[in-house]
């Protein structure tokens, strides 16, 4: 199992975090207003601490501006620079990166507005480059009204581009499973095609979900999983995909982002094989 820690734009627990970094590492940036004057910056401040590293992936401000839908249509030749912009620094750094976009867009939306026509657009820019896109599916009000099928794998298998993929975030599985009043394990048998998820998924929001909730209460959220056997049974959905190999992001809510405690505890939890420190960038589940 390939683990990537996460931090955010300032950092946040990074010397804490370092111990558990190897190759890989997603930043969360939090201000809308300078995402672009600070991108650069940060990824290369990144690279400069943790010099080893091989791939960033760039998570933008959650917030619906930053939605791929609007990106699409109110920014687009913003976007456009931004991506050329993530090819120069990659090479600079001698880094892949991947960018990873929200949407709250059904696949029917997308088919029909000509969105992953202009997704098609922005993948072509960075062909023959180290910067892939990345889109994650949500629990919208759209989605729930109209599909109960997995967005992004759909609009990922439309384009079929080795520089689009998915990243799968686990949290939003129980959600959905949990506005649906369906038990999660009925849910996924509709939701994910497991021949797209083995193809297009490339990485794994894993955290856990609290008191079978994660959208009414947002401190159940995204968290660390409650024992070792709530987190085997998410690890269990992706032995079932055959998505267990995949970049593994331990994406968790902290009441502390300067210690990362929380996020440490999901990655040592992850590493069942003994009890000690896990090893740096691979960590191996327990048989």
């Amino acid at each position: 199992m390939i683990i990537y820690p996460k931090t955010n734009e300032c950092l946040g627990g990074l010397d804490a975090l370092k111990p558990y970094i190897d190759k890989g590492i997603e930043i969360q940036f939090l201000s809308k207003d300078n995402f672009d004057d600070v991108i650069e910056k940060t990824l290369k401040d990144v690279k400069n601490k943790i010099p080893q590293l091989e791939e960033i992936i760039v998570h933008p401000p959650v917030n619906y501006e930053f939605d791929f839908e609007v990106l699409a249509y109110s920014k687009f030749e913003i976007e456009k620079a931004r991506l050329n912009n993530l090819v120069k620094v990659s090479k600079e750094l001698d880094i892949r990166i991947k960018m990873l976009y929200h949407t709250h867009w059904n696949y029917m939306c997308w088919k029909e507005s000509g969105t992953i026509e202009r997704l098609k657009e922005l993948v072509s820019i960075i062909e023959d480059t180290n910067v892939t896109i990345l889109i994650e599916n949500l629990y919208p009000l759209v989605e729930i009204l109209e599909t109960d099928k997995c967005t992004v794998l759909d609009v990922a298998n439309e384009i079929d581009s080795e520089h689009l993929k998915a990243c799968l975030d686990i949290c939003h599985l129980h959600c959905l499973a949990n506005i649906f009043k369906l038990k999660l394990n009925e849910f996924i048998e509709n939701y994910l095609d497991k021949e797209k998820a083995k193809k297009y998924i490339y990485q794994i929001h894993f955290a856990g979900t609290l008191d079978n909730d994660g959208y009414i209460d947002r401190n159940t959220h995204g968290r660390v999983h409650d024992s070792i056997d709530s987190l085997k049974e998410d690890y269990e959905i992706l032995k079932r995909y055959s998505i267990e190999d995949k970049v593994i992001v331990t994406e968790i809510s902290e009441n502390n982002y300067d210690t990362r405690a929380d996020q440490i505890e999901e990655i040592k939890m992850l590493s069942l094989r003994n009890r000690q420190e896990p090893p740096k960038g691979t960590v191996l589940f327990g048989e």
